[in-house]
C-alpha cells in the first residue's frame, strides 16, 4: 500500500501526479474518484487539469462545479483569467444591486420557479438592467465558452444542468470536475403537492395561447392526468411532457401569478424532471400530490475529488461506477496526533447540561496550548456555537486570558495571525484555507444525525412503500454508532450493507471536513474529536471513553480540583505574609475549616 508521509513524500507525490496524468486516466476510464485528503493538493491539481484539458485541446468545454463561492473564487483561472481562453463564472444574482424591494420579490419568484416572469417584470423595470450581467448570463451568451465555473447548487436545482451547459456552449467533448460531493449527499427527492397541481391545471385552462397550441393542450391533458393517476400509473415509463419555450413559460407564469398570487408555483421544470425520475421512486402522497426522485445526470467524462467520500456509497448516490486510482494510498503526517473522546456528552441531548465541565476542560487545554505557542481553531454544532463562545470567553477570562477572544464569524475582518483571536467554526465548514496555519483543531461537541437524515440519502430513490426500516444504536467501548435493519428479511439487502456507509457520510465525514481546515494529513497538528465513531482511514493515537480520561491524559484538573489548587496556593501565600487564619478566611472568602485544611 503506497504511503505518503511527510513533506518530502508529499512533494514527490504532487510532482508525479500532474494534471496531464490525471487526464490520461480519464481518457482510459472515463469516470474517476480522486480520494486525496485535505491538504494533499487537490485544488492545485484541479487547476492543472483544467489548464491541460484546454491547452492540449482534449475537450471543447470544462465544467467545474465547486461546493461554495469562496472555493470557486480561489481557482487559478478565476483569479488570473488567461486572455486567450473564454472563462465563464456563473455568478449569483446581485441581490444588493436589486434593492430591498426587488430582492424580496425575486426571492419569492426564485422559490416558486417563476424565473422567466421575474426577468421580464422585475429585471425589465430595474434601473440597473443595462449594466447588469445576470439576466443574460445563461443561454446563448455561453456559446463558445471553454471553461464554465459554478457552484454545485446548480445541480441541485437542475439535475440535467451539465447537459444544458453543453448545448448552450455548443460543445461536443465535455469534462466535468466536481470538488467534494456534498450535493450528492442531499436528498434528491421532490414533492409536488395536490394544491400546486390543482392551481397549475387551473392556470393552464385560462392561458389564451395561439403559439404552441397543440403542445399546450398536451400539457393541460397530462397535468389533469397527473391529478388522478394512481401510483402504478405514475410508474409508467410513457410519461412525456412537451418541450416548452420562454414565451409559453412567461404566459403561464404571468397568468398563474395574476390569478393565484403567492400560492402559484410554475411546475414545468418539475414535470420534466418527473419524466426522467426513477420509476420506483414515484408515488401518490397522502394529500394527493406526487413524490419522485431524480439523481444528477452527468453524461460526460468526469472527475470527482473527495478525500472523505466512500467510493462504494458515492457510486450508489451518483448511479455511476468509478475508477478509484488512489484507493490503496494512505496520506498522513508522522507528527500529527489524533485524539477522540468517544462519549455521549457531546450529543445534542447531553451537551447543554454538561457544557460547564466540557467547556472548562477545553478552556484549560486552550490556555495550555497558547502558553506553548500553539494556536487552535474550535468546532461545534451550529446550534451550540453561541453557547460555546460565551462559555469559553468567560472561562478564559477566569484563567487570566482576558485578551483572548473567541470569534464565530467575519473572519475576513480580523487578523487571523493575531494570537488573541481563536476562531470557532461549525461542522459543515468546508473549502476554506483561512485556518491552514493553525496548529490544533478541537471539537467542542459531537456531530450526529437521526434516521430520517440517513434515509434521505439511503432510500430517497425508493417510494415509501419500498423503504427498509432502520435504527441507529450506540454501544460498545469505545462507544460506536451503528445502523441496523430492524427486520430480519432485509438483513442481507443492499440497504443493509450501505446503511453504515450512509451514517459515516453524514457524521464522521462532516467532522473530518471541519478539522481538515488545519491540514492534519500534511502538517503536524493536534486534533481532538468528540465523536462516537472510528476514524475511517487510520487509528486514533489515543481514544478516551470519558471526559475524565481525557483530563487525566492532558494533565488538566477539573473545575473543583483547579479551585482547590488555587485556594491552597492563596492560603499558603497569605500565611507566608504573616496573616492569621481568620484574616485569610475573610480575605479569600473561604470558611475557617477550609483555611485550616490548606494551612499546612
Amino acid at each position: 500500500m503506497p504511503a505518503v508521509r511527510g513533506d518530502v513524500a508529499l512533494a514527490q507525490f504532487r510532482a508525479e501526479w500532474t494534471g496531464r496524468r490525471i487526464l490520461d486516466l480519464v481518457r482510459d476510464y472515463r469516470r474517476l474518484l480522486i480520494t486525496w485528503l485535505v491538504g494533499v493538493g487537490k485544488s492545485r491539481n484541479i487547476d492543472d487539469v483544467i489548464e491541460t484539458a484546454v491547452r492540449d485541446g482534449r475537450y471543447d468545454l470544462v465544467v467545474v462545479l465547486l461546493p461554495t463561492r469562496r472555493v470557486l473564487n480561489e481557482r487559478r483561472w478565476i483569479r488570473i483569467p488567461p486572455p486567450d481562453v473564454r472563462i465563464v463564472n456563473l455568478r449569483p444574482r446581485p441581490s444588493k444591486d436589486c434593492g430591498k424591494a426587488r430582492d424580496r420579490r425575486w426571492q419569492f419568484h426564485e422559490a416558486q420557479d417563476l424565473g422567466v416572469l421575474g426577468r421580464v417584470e422585475i429585471c425589465g423595470n430595474c434601473p440597473h438592467r443595462d449594466r447588469c450581467f445576470w439576466p443574460q448570463q445563461y443561454g446563448k451568451s455561453l456559446d463558445g465558452a471553454h471553461v464554465i465555473y459554478g457552484t454545485q447548487a446548480h445541480l441541485k436545482r437542475s439535475p440535467a444542468f451539465v447537459g444544458q451547459l453543453k448545448a448552450w456552449a455548443g460543445a461536443e467533448r465535455v469534462l466535468v470536475l466536481l470538488d467534494e460531493v456534498g450535493y450528492v449527499m442531499r436528498s434528491c427527492e421532490k414533492t409536488i403537492t395536490r394544491k400546486q397541481l390543482e392551481l397549475f391545471a387551473a392556470t393552464l385552462q385560462r392561458v389564451p395561447l395561439r403559439l404552441q397550441a397543440s403542445a399546450h393542450r398536451r400539457w393541460s391533458y397530462l397535468t389533469d392526468l397527473l391529478l388522478v393517476a394512481g401510483t402504478t400509473d405514475l410508474r409508467s415509463s410513457d410519461w412525456r411532457f412537451p418541450v416548452f419555450d420562454q414565451d409559453w413559460a412567461y404566459a403561464v407564469q404571468r397568468e398563474g401569478f395574476a390569478i393565484h398570487a403567492k400560492q402559484f408555483r410554475f411546475l414545468g421544470y418539475d414535470f420534466q424532471q418527473f419524466c426522467r425520475s426513477a420509476l420506483e421512486s414515484r408515488e401518490r402522497t397522502a394529500d394527493g400530490g406526487v413524490r419522485f426522485a431524480l439523481r444528477s445526470q452527468v453524461d460526460a467524462h468526469f472527475v470527482v475529488y473527495s478525500g472523505t467520500a466512500d467510493a462504494e456509497f458515492t457510486q450508489f448516490r451518483m448511479g455511476h461506477e468509478f475508477t478509484v486510482p488512489f484507493a490503496d494510498y494512505t496520506f498522513d503526517h508522522p507528527d500529527t496526533r489524533w485524539y477522540n473522546i468517544a462519549s455521549r456528552l457531546g450529543t445534542k441531548g447531553f451537551f447543554p447540561k454538561n457544557s460547564p465541565q466540557i467547556l472548562d476542560f477545553y478552556a484549560r487545554l486552550i490556555a495550555q496550548r497558547l502558553k506553548e505557542g500553539r494556536r487552535p481553531i474550535l468546532v461545534a454544532k451550529k446550534c451550540f456555537v453561541p453557547l460555546c463562545a460565551a462559555g469559553l470567553n468567560a472561562r478564559l477570562g477566569e484563567l487570566g486570558a482576558d485578551d483572548i477572544r473567541i470569534i464565530v464569524d467575519d473572519w475576513g475582518t480580523v487578523d487571523l495571525s493575531d494570537p488573541a483571536f481563536i476562531p470557532l467554526i461549525n461542522f459543515g465548514t468546508i473549502g476554506t484555507n483561512q485556518f491552514e496555519n493553525f496548529d490544533c483543531a478541537y471539537c467542542l461537541t459531537g456531530y450526529y444525525v437521526n434516521e430520517p437524515v440517513i434515509n434521505e440519502i439511503l432510500q430517497d430513490v425508493e417510494a415509501t412503500d419500498g423503504h427498509v426500516p432502520i435504527k441507529i444504536v450506540t454501544g460498545g467501548r469505545p462507544r460506536r454508532r451503528t445502523v441496523k435493519v430492524t427486520t430480519n428479511r432485509f438483513a442481507h439487502s443492499d440497504i443493509s450493507s450501505l446503511a453504515q456507509k450512509a451514517l459515516g457520510q453524514q457524521e464522521i465525514d462532516v467532522v473530518l471536513q471541519a478539522v481538515g481546515r488545519v491540514r492534519p494529513y500534511t502538517r503536524p497538528r493536534e486534533i481532538v474529536m468528540f465523536q462516537c465513531a472510528a476514524h475511517p482511514t487510520r487509528a486514533y493515537d489515543v481514544e478516551f471513553s470519558s471526559l475524565g480520561e481525557a483530563r487525566k491524559f492532558f494533565g488538566i484538573a477539573d473545575r473543583r480540583e483547579a479551585r482547590a489548587v488555587h485556594s491552597s496556593t492563596a492560603v499558603r501565600a497569605a500565611r507566608e505574609c504573616g496573616s492569621s487564619q481568620a484574616q485569610v478566611a475573610r480575605k479569600l472568602g473561604l470558611s475557617l475549616s477550609t483555611v485550616k485544611r490548606y494551612w499546612i
